[in-house]
């Protein structure tokens, strides 16, 4: 399973064509699996931890109505994408505009997959000088300076 960190600009060419950058995709890398992402990004898995995500939507009761409309959102969005010999994949017209990207696009590393963002919409973390963040579950919290202190 890949492990994806960083972010990236990138321009999509005039055919919507995204250079994946290196650190995102191996040379190995024949195709990935876009969804519907959070906040209205693209997410971006590749097939072994796309398939991670799937074993866990199966996972969840299909009986409740929360669990199912998610996984419906989540799977009818799911496109593959092949990765062409220059390590370009192809974002179709329809794609774009659904999720009104633009030419100009941020891409950024998150565990087990990557998101695409329009350049200028990504933003989706707090702007203060000092950002606490907190686990789902409400139990840990982490106090994040943009810029530290060295001790004396």
């Amino acid at each position: 399973m890949g492990n994806y960190f960083g972010t990236y600009s990138r321009t999509l060419d005039e055919k919507g064509r995204l250079q994946i950058p290196s650190k995102l995709a191996d040379k190995d890398t024949k195709r990935f699996f876009i969804l519907k992402g959070f906040e209205g990004c693209l997410a971006v898995y590749e097939e072994e931890n796309f398939n991670a995500l799937v074993a866990k939507l199966h996972g969840m009761n299909f009986l409740d109505e929360t669990a199912r409309n998610f996984i419906r959102l989540t799977t009818s969005s799911v496109q593959v994408l092949d990765v062409d010999s220059h390590g370009r994949v192809l974002l179709s017209k329809q794609t774009l505009d659904d999720y009104r990207i633009a030419k100009d696009v941020t891409l950024i590393g998150v565990l087990d997959h990557f998101e695409i963002w329009d350049a200028t919409s990504y933003g989706p973390l707090p702007t203060p000088e000092r950002r606490e963040l907190r686990d789902p579950g409400g139990k840990e919290s982490l106090n994040v300076d943009p810029h530290p202190r060295l001790a004396p």
